[in-house]
């Protein structure tokens, strides 16, 4: 194998390694943006239920009032019954005094109904508001915990980007441009080792996607250095087999 591979595969070597600490944050940011996520909705079912109760109680408070004033009309009609002078005068206070208990009957128990629709809002929000503190507990730990994870892996990340750097500055320009473009696809994995599926036929295939690699890229990557990629995945390609090097001479 050529200088110029062999850097490429100590380059990949770190870059599998960046890519594993960035993986891992990503993995935990994504918990931290699913919590927010979560947090959002909730907080949408806390206003509607708010606004629900308010309306709920709005009707009561209106109810009440009717209530109110319905009670002091009857307590007017009491008193005009004390001072009505003929019995037709009597027999129609009492019918409207009547009328005016059916009403505040019927007031009375919308009210009811309506304090027992509150009591139900009410309790709904107090499940809302738990499934809240849930999720704010577990947004705190998801963020504690990347916190941690960006504590524990800095030097790491620092030593490798330093290393990634000093490797990179000992590979010409444009073999370092195609190698992040191709790591950047594969999630790092810019390389792929020439296998040979049957070792006793001269087929060959590339090591990440499988697909077949010809005997003139095969005598290529041997006789000379230089990036020569998978046609199928783009991965650069290198020889590992010595077996299908004496191979691919025949």
């Amino acid at each position: 194998m050529g200088a110029l591979l062999e850097q490429l595969r100590r380059l990949q070597n770190v870059e599998l390694q960046l890519a594993a600490i960035r993986r891992g944050r990503e993995s935990k940011t994504r918990h931290i943006d699913v919590a927010r996520r979560q947090l959002r909705q909730i907080d949408e079912k806390v206003q509607q239920n708010h606004a629900k109760a308010r309306e709920v109680q709005m009707r009561i408070d209106a109810l009440s009032l009717d209530v109110a004033a319905q009670e002091e009309s009857i307590n007017r009609h009491r008193q005009a019954l004390n001072k009505a002078k003929t019995n037709k005068e009597y027999a129609a206070i009492l019918t409207a005094m009547n009328t005016e208990k059916a009403d505040s009957s019927k007031t009375e128990s919308a009210v009811l109904q309506h304090m027992e629709e509150l009591a139900r809002v009410k309790g709904e929000g107090s499940t809302v508001e738990a499934e809240k503190a849930k999720v704010l507990e577990h947004l705190a730990s998801a963020e504690a915990g990347l916190k941690a994870f960006d504590d524990q892996s800095a030097v790491e990340l620092k030593r490798l980007e330093s290393e990634r750097s000093e490797i990179s500055a000992k590979i010409h320009l444009q073999a370092v441009e195609i190698f992040n473009r191709v790591a950047q696809r594969h999630d790092g994995e810019a390389l792929a080792a020439v296998t040979k599926p049957r070792p006793k036929r001269d087929e060959y295939s590339c090591g990440g996607c499988n697909m077949k690699v010809t005997l003139e890229v095969v005598n290529g990557l041997q006789t000379r250095d230089e990036i020569q990629t998978c046609k199928v995945c783009g991965r650069i390609l290198y020889l590992d087999l010595p077996a299908a090097v004496k191979s691919a001479r025949a």
